[in-house]
């Protein structure tokens, strides 16, 4: 919660603080964005989980896998606050994308609207911060890993700038959290047996 509100917080404080890019944005947004072609391959499959679709699909095979009603709940909850919560930030912000800033952007993929915050991002992390405490340490690993490239892959399509996929994180873990909070299942991500079942060994 803490690490999730301080990304959006103070992404969302430095964004509204000037109308143009910080230098250092420009100069990070520019390094992602300009490397090779090859990487497009790579990340376009992994980015759609940030997509309104994915993230139902990503809720499905939860369900389907885990059997667990709380943890899909919680993912379908989370994600989709993430992502209508987002739209909100964009309307409210009003932060233009990179074409908006720069003549020389290369586009790997195509965005309408506002860029702050990314709702790719946000929706990544809602389900990463819903579902990584629930698996195990390696999977929780592959999770994370996801939707570092989710956020990564935004920036590198030409379609955000760098603090819109922070912000984004932000959101999503605020909102991944709190839906394990709000379905019981905790910080810890451990199951809680039902009362009267015997523990397991």
């Amino acid at each position: 919660m803490l690490g999730g509100a301080i990304l959006l917080a103070g992404s969302w404080v430095v964004v509204a603080a000037r109308e143009t890019v910080p230098r250092w944005e420009a100069r990070l947004f520019s390094a992602v964005n300009d490397m090779s072609n090859f990487w497009w391959v790579l990340v376009w499959g992994p980015m759609q989980l940030g997509s309104f679709l994915g993230s139902l699909v990503v809720v499905g095979l939860t369900g389907v896998i885990s059997r667990d009603r709380r943890l899909t709940l919680a993912a379908l909850v989370g994600s989709q606050a993430a992502y209508w919560t987002a739209l909100a930030v964009k309307n409210l912000v009003s932060r233009g994308r990179p074409t908006a800033f720069f003549t020389e952007v290369h586009l790997h993929d195509q965005a309408t609207g506002f860029g702050y915050v990314s709702g790719h991002a946000a929706v990544a992390f809602a389900l990463a911060a819903v579902l990584a405490p629930s698996l195990p340490r390696a999977w929780s690993a592959v999770v994370i890993a996801l939707a570092v490239t989710v956020a990564f892959g935004r920036v590198y399509a030409g379609v955000h700038l760098p603090l819109d996929v922070i912000g984004g994180a932000g959101l999503g873990l605020l909102c991944g959290t709190l839906a394990r909070w709000a379905f019981g299942l905790g910080g810890e991500g451990l199951p809680v047996a039902p009362v009267g079942d015997e523990p397991p060994p």
